[in-house]
């Protein structure tokens, strides 16, 4: 609820001429590092309820486990600490590649016996969504240590963002089904993504933020940086949404369909619907509309009222197609991968996720 107000009081300093924008932004900064640093402290003192024992009964894990790492994640420099929380909770690392060699993955499933590896996803939310690819359908379960910025897919399932509490959570916690979400294309391989998938403004600010050179100068900073450009280089596109029998032609500025509930990082929002149905995507479309309709919309939709605002619409599909005059850049799970036109669409319990018990 905060998060919208306050943007709303950032965008009326600098509309009504009190202050430079340069002003709002060092100020959004600054809050967003205090309100970072305050709630990392909270978390940090709650009690590890992935280690009380529950009523449910837990599959065993598997004795062997593959680490993949991503070098440039936004907090890669804790990897080490990871490592050692793993050997401290008797995790068997039998092999480890970085994120670049994915391709290695699916020769690594498998112990000299034939039996399932656990696959543990070192990084943020590319990483997950990349791995968790190679794990459609598969019975290999995933341990996350989210050591990316976001991390929006771990925080949808209640995993710690400490390496300490999360590799305990891999020893400690219960396997659970997870949706993902499928892209069809023509002519190419079908692509998984664990959080979203996003067309227009996401993709702009993702340029700017995957750049490994960016990240290094800026740290935290990298997100706001990527938001003001992605909003300063705001372009509308056409596309036409069908859906159940139904088409839409519209003009947007951003395309969202998203798989995991949480959005915005360590803000921790999540677009709420009273009618929540199992097993769809969220699909969330805004038209070029002024920002304080954008932001009324916002406010509406992470307070779960149903309300409509002009040029903001909310779906839940099961499967949607999105077609386009010219090819449009996408983003899977914060990572640039190729353009649409394609059909998207909801794999349930595609995959085996290490969650907290009663999560």
């Amino acid at each position: 609820m905060l998060f919208p107000l306050a943007a709303g009081v950032a965008y009326s300093r600098v509309y009504l001429g009190v202050h430079y924008p340069g002003d709002v932004i060092a100020g959004g900064a600054f809050g967003a590092a205090v309100g970072t640093a305050a709630r990392a402290a909270v978390r940090n003192l709650r009690l590890d309820l992935s280690t009380v024992p529950g009523s449910c009964a837990r599959s065993p894990l598997p004795s062997e486990a593959v680490l993949v790492t991503s070098p440039h994640a936004g907090r890669s420099r804790k990897l080490a600490r990871a490592r050692r929380a793993l050997e401290k909770h008797r995790i068997h690392v039998a092999e480890e590649l970085e994120i670049e060699h994915l391709d290695r993955l699916p020769e690594l499933l498998r112990t000299a016996d034939a039996e399932p590896r656990l696959v543990i996803a070192a990084g943020g939310d590319g990483t997950v969504g990349s791995v968790a690819g190679h794990l459609a359908g598969a019975d290999n379960p995933l341990g996350i240590l989210p050591l990316g910025t976001g991390n929006d897919f771990a925080r949808s399932l209640d995993i710690p963002l400490t390496p300490r509490r999360a590799a305990s959570l891999l020893s400690a916690g219960e396997i659970s089904r997870v949706d993902l979400g499928r892209l069809t294309r023509p002519a190419v391989p079908p692509k998984y993504f664990a959080h979203a998938a996003t067309v227009g403004l996401n993709v702009d600010f993702a340029k700017l933020a995957t750049r490994a050179s960016v990240r290094g100068r800026l740290g935290r900073l990298t997100y706001l940086a990527a938001a003001v450009y992605a909003v300063r280089e705001r372009t509308t596109f056409t596309c036409t949404l069908q859906h159940d029998g139904v088409a839409h032609e519209m003009d947007l500025l951003q395309l969202s369909l998203i798989s995991a509930p949480v959005i915005g990082g360590a803000l921790g929002l999540t677009v709420k619907n009273p009618r929540r149905a199992k097993h769809r995507l969220d699909v969330l479309a805004v038209e070029d509309v002024p920002p304080p309709k954008m932001l009324r919309a916002g406010l509406f939709l992470l307070m779960g009222i149903n309300r409509p605002v002009a040029g903001v619409r909310a779906l839940q599909v099961e499967r949607i197609a999105v077609d386009t005059p010219r090819p449009l850049g996408l983003s899977l799970d914060g990572e640039l991968d190729g353009s649409i036109p394609g059909q998207f669409e909801v794999v349930a319990g595609a995959l085996r996720v290490i969650v907290p018990r009663r999560s």
